[in-house]
């Protein structure tokens, strides 16, 4: 049965992406991100921020395309 709120499928996921490595695939893609000092109301002191980016394409289109190059990013490292 797939999992419909599922945003990347497990084959292309990463655990735990930083936001570094999210606005480092931002910037690659081209999609000119921001980041924001931001907290979750559930966990309000951490601060742990959030990205602003171009719309350029689908949501799902555009995560999916971040979680490769991280992905690509990890295994280099890892190589």
């Amino acid at each position: 049965m797939p999992r419909y709120w599922r945003k990347v499928p497990k084959s292309m996921a990463v655990s735990n992406p930083s936001i570094d490595e999210i606005f480092k695939a931002a910037k690659k893609l081209g999609l000119n991100p921001v980041k924001e000092e931001k907290a979750h109301p559930a966990r309000w002191w951490r601060k742990e921020g959030c990205i602003l980016i171009e719309k350029k394409g689908k949501k799902a289109e555009i995560i999916k395309k971040i979680a490769e190059i991280i992905k690509e990013r990890r295994s280099e490292k890892g190589a």
